[in-house]
């Protein structure tokens, strides 16, 4: 009996330290985000200056050329002219 509550008392210690070592990650995740907020609000960090829409266009306009091109390599025909 005395082998069964030394492995108990073994697990409650180990289960004691797995929740110490939980919460420590814990805390220093919720210090991590406070300190991400008091950036954002600050304005130094996830502010959109305008340059990532036009870039977003740039890419978004590039895409569909490339997609157009690609559906001419592979279909021989331009899709302006298809009459289906």
């Amino acid at each position: 009996m005395s082998s069964q509550e030394e492995f108990v008392s073994e697990y409650k210690t180990s289960a004691k330290e797995e929740l110490r070592k939980r919460q420590q990650s814990i805390d220093e995740g919720e210090a991590l985000d406070k300190e991400i907020h008091l950036r954002m609000a600050a304005g130094e960090i996830g502010v959109s200056h305008g340059t990532d829409n036009h870039i977003g266009v740039i890419m978004l306009s590039l895409a569909a050329v490339f997609t157009l091109f690609c559906l001419y390599v592979v279909f021989g025909i331009s899709p302006a002219h298809y009459t289906g």
